[in-house]
């Protein structure tokens, strides 16, 4: 089975050791993230299984390393750890299923086998990625 989505911003990063859940400039970007993942999913459950990632990202090399895009789709994707403390009234303009504590796509990032990225220039100065979960 395969679902694939498109996102008009930018992915979250995870960078540092600080985590992106917390960060106040990573919120609408997970947000975002999340939002589009549930639509494609449709009301299913995550899945099980392997799993294969294709990103397809539009910005350019000096808005952030693409490395750490990836890490931040894989993690967000999946529920938040739970003792990572969230401020949960952040995440009430959202749905109950996207919220943090919930996972979207799959349980834990280690069901992705195998990832496949690239960047490309954005389109008419148009930022965004496309995601494709393949399973």
């Amino acid at each position: 089975m395969k679902i694939s989505f498109n996102v008009p911003s930018l992915p979250p990063k995870k960078d540092g050791a600080n985590s992106m859940w917390r960060k106040g400039s990573e919120f609408s970007r997970l947000k975002s993230l999340r939002i589009a993942a549930f639509l494609a999913m449709e009301g299913s459950s995550p899945i099980t299984g392997e799993i294969n990632l294709v990103l397809k990202l539009h910005t350019s090399p000096d808005r952030g390393d693409l490395d750490n895009f990836i890490t931040g789709i894989c993690d967000g994707l999946m529920a938040a750890h739970p003792r990572t403390p969230i401020n949960l009234t952040l995440w009430e303009d959202v749905p109950e299923k996207v919220k943090p504590q919930h996972a979207i796509c799959y349980v834990d990032d280690k069901q992705i086998t195998r990832i496949s990225a690239q960047r490309f220039s954005p389109v008419k100065g148009d930022e965004g990625y496309t995601i494709e979960l393949e399973w």
